[in-house]
């Protein structure tokens, strides 16, 4: 059972640590020291129930309704073009000191876009539920439950690992020159991010 946890653990691995749009964020609230644990807790619980469907069937949700893919990732996009823009305005607002970011960011705002990264997030579902789960069709019922244990245990390593690695920088990205680099970088992901999700449910 233990190569079963282990094959579980580096399949998820190899699909999330790739730079993306949760990675950003994570990483950039831990930088900022806003709820970064939260976080880091929102997303890894995320995939442990998204990989727990998909193990368990949940892609022939997508199989019958493949039109539910297509509207996830357009509205993705659109927030992430949004979230883009906010970035970018932040940059230029003169408003990059993160002890003053850290009063105007409220829970209820990171809870939103934590929701946001995630479930408007389409390669959540194709990591967790539609290769993930793929990958599992071929295991046993009792290979199933250490193989979702592997992947779950990636996430919560890999999500808490940037989570941690934010806060321990933040002494040195925490000046707000730095921030305003980081923010003009996430807002060049994000838009990229969102042309490329278009292009993806929409053309590919």
């Amino acid at each position: 059972m233990l190569s079963t946890y282990f094959t579980g653990l580096t399949l998820m691995a190899t699909l999330i640590m790739p730079i993306g749009m949760q990675n950003a964020f994570v990483l950039n609230q831990g930088i900022k020291r806003q709820f970064h644990l939260f976080v880091a807790s929102f997303c890894s619980i995320a995939d442990a129930v998204f990989m727990s469907a998909g193990v368990w069937g949940g892609a022939k949700v997508f199989n019958a309704y493949p039109w539910l893919l297509t509207s996830i990732g357009v509205i993705g996009s659109l927030f992430m073009g949004y979230y883009g823009f906010l970035c970018f305005r932040s940059a230029f607002k003169g408003k990059n000191n993160l002890t003053t970011d850290n009063k105007n960011r409220s829970f209820k705002a990171i809870l939103i876009a934590c929701c946001a990264f995630t479930i408007l997030n389409p390669h959540v579902y194709i990591d967790t539920i539609v290769i993930l789960g793929g990958f599992a069709a071929n295991l046993t019922a009792d290979q199933r439950p250490w193989f979702v244990l592997g992947g779950v245990s990636a996430s919560f390593i890999w999500f808490f690992s940037l989570a941690l690695l934010g806060q321990k920088l933040a002494p040195i990205l925490s000046k707000p020159k730095s921030q305003q680099i980081i923010d003009i970088v996430i807002a060049i992901l994000m838009w990229v991010l969102a042309a490329y999700l278009l292009y993806y449910v929409l053309i590919k």
